[in-house]
């Protein structure tokens, strides 16, 4: 007796071991008597698929569904790192992670007691009862078929019933079709396609058929759901949102030698960087600085950056347990710090990772969201080279953080093989324009630069009529400077809307478009015209004292 006692313990503390042990993946019994039918469905829309890579449900009736339905079918949101086995589901307001490697699953960064993830043929598989409520679809499960019904909420549905009993449902437009199913008086069917004489229909069965256009009535369209773009979560109680940078690369400014910057009531400091791919952090966070703006009454966004490296950030991008790090780290030093959200400045990333950087996007926002925090992000304007500017997904972007800064500047960058101005009017209209037709002007903040380039301008000694181009870039107060010291006198570009001016030094020529009082007006006249949510200012520290006045009061029409 005692024998067996000791072996139904042991196998008791086996089992107690492996119930709570995380590495340990429990695999749901499911039926093997005949295959399951998925049918995915809506107005102009029916897919059928069997085969148990694609759908199996449990002996408890959990539906289990293969990612590529989920993604391509549904319009899921999803991302699949197959390195570490991780499937990570975003909505507007969710992110839900299934952990492969483990029994774990997380609703925004909290683990929740929900069925995980199971492989099939090692390719993963979702128990989507347990999270349909998030993801916006509806299951249902026929026993009788074995049939498995789902429709995306978004899609538009038209429901309708039998006029009268004993009504065929046929294979094939036809009469003389075979039957498929009978419909009896008031028996629901939804309505996938109308034709002139038949139409295609769906039974609350999962069959799919043909009846006659006249054997249905009470015919009603049930609209869909309508998807959410995200609203900012935060607004100015007056006027518009006006940031200003603050540039800090080893060292934070003294704040005593900061003067008044009317109108501002956001400023982000430049304190949080990407340090590896493992999702490591360096900061300069400043408890100064922060009191500073406390006691000033500025919103604090803190910028954070991938370094602009990017190899480091595609080895990131593509590490979702990295990502899952980042936005954790990022959230708690954000609140342990109590500034208001974060300003996402990623610069020189690759093609390639497009839609991974959309997807890291995707995994912070509802996270800050639910702590109350805004997310920006920085991008350029339409245009240019594969890592200045077509890596941006401004649309799917657009959809998710609250605003967007338009870093409407650069447009002759340091390196340009000509001399031009770093943001003339034409240029940031034009580049303005764009991302309006792709992102929503309440989200928008126009990008203005307080600094200009001086060029330099030599005979090139490799080819005939050609100049040799360097320029550095250049503070407001270097310019008035170099103005007064040359007794220059400025010329008027209505094109640029700015001053220009040449001037020669040590038998090289020099050119200078100004970036001034004036020509700030007319740019932030730009927020005005179309509608725009306001301003981001690069940087703080390369203005002149009337520069603030003269942004607060276009944008306040004072």
């Amino acid at each position: 007796m005692k024998k067996y006692l000791v072996v139904l313990l042991i196998i008791t503390a086996l089992y107690v071991i492996l119930y709570y042990n995380h590495n340990y993946i429990f695999e749901p019994a499911f039926t093997t008597n005949r295959e399951t039918k998925l049918v995915i469905y809506g107005s102009n829309f029916i897919k059928e698929y069997y085969g148990e890579e694609k759908i199996k449900v449990s002996e408890k009736n959990l539906i289990y569904l293969s990612l590529d339905i989920l993604k391509t079918d549904l319009n899921i949101n999803l991302d699949y790192d197959s390195d570490d086995k991780v499937a990570i589901i975003t909505t507007d307001d969710k992110v839900i992670r299934f952990y492969g490697k483990d029994s774990k699953v997380k609703i925004n960064n909290a683990e929740k007691n929900i069925k995980q993830m199971i492989f099939v043929d090692e390719k993963p598989m979702i128990p989507i009862n347990e999270i349909e409520k998030f993801i916006h679809i509806e299951s249902k499960f026929i026993e009788e078929s074995n049939t498995v019904m789902i429709r995306n909420l978004y899609r538009i549905q038209i429901v309708a019933e039998a006029v009268r009993d004993n009504i065929k449902v046929k294979d094939e437009k036809s009469l003389w079709a075979k039957n498929k199913d009978t419909l009896m008086d008031g028996e629901k069917v939804y309505i996938i396609k109308k034709g002139t004489k038949w139409i295609e229909i769906l039974t609350d069965k999962g069959i799919k058929g043909y009846i006659k256009i006249n054997e249905v009535k009470n015919s009603k369209e049930i609209v869909g759901k309508e998807k959410i773009i995200n609203l900012p979560i935060w607004k100015p109680e007056k006027g518009k949102v006006f940031l200003t940078w603050e540039h800090v690369y080893s060292k934070n400014p003294d704040t005593d030698e900061i003067g008044k910057m009317s109108g501002v009531n956001i400023v982000s400091p430049t304190w949080i960087s990407l340090k590896n791919s493992s999702g490591e952090l360096k900061n300069n966070i400043s408890e100064e600085y922060i009191e500073w703006a406390r006691n000033r009454g500025y919103k604090i966004w803190v910028l954070f950056s991938n370094s602009f490296d990017p190899d480091l950030t595609h080895e990131f991008l593509n590490n979702s347990l990295a990502r899952e790090k980042v936005i954790e780290d990022l959230l708690r030093m954000i609140k342990e710090n109590d500034m208001d959200g974060v300003n996402i400045d990623f610069e020189n990333v690759y093609l390639k990772d497009k839609e991974k950087l959309v997807q890291f996007v995707r995994e912070l926002t509802p996270v800050f969201h639910e702590n109350g925090l805004v997310v920006s992000m920085d991008v350029t304007v339409k245009g240019g080279s594969e890592n200045w500017s077509l890596f941006y997904d401004r649309k799917a972007l657009g959809e998710v953080v609250d605003y967007m800064a338009v870093m409407t500047y650069d447009e002759h960058w340091a390196s340009s093989p000509v001399s031009g101005s770093v943001a003339s009017l034409d240029w940031v209209e034009r580049g303005i324009k764009g991302v309006l037709e792709e992102v929503p002007a309440e989200k928008l903040l126009l990008g203005i630069p307080f600094y200009t380039r001086v060029w330099i301008e030599t005979p090139s000694t490799k080819e005939v009529n050609k100049m040799d181009v360097r320029s550095k870039a250049i503070t407001m107060e270097t310019v008035n400077e170099i103005l007064k010291k040359k007794n220059i006198t400025k010329l008027w570009d209505e094109k640029s809307g700015q001053y220009y001016v040449v001037y020669i030094e040590d038998n090289k020529l020099h050119k200078i478009w100004v970036e001034d009082s004036k020509s700030i007006r007319l740019k932030a006249q730009l927020v005005n015209k179309y509608g725009l949510a306001g301003v981001a200012t690069w940087r703080r520290g390369f203005e002149t004292d009337d520069i603030w006045d003269t942004i607060d009061q276009t944008l306040t029409g004072h």
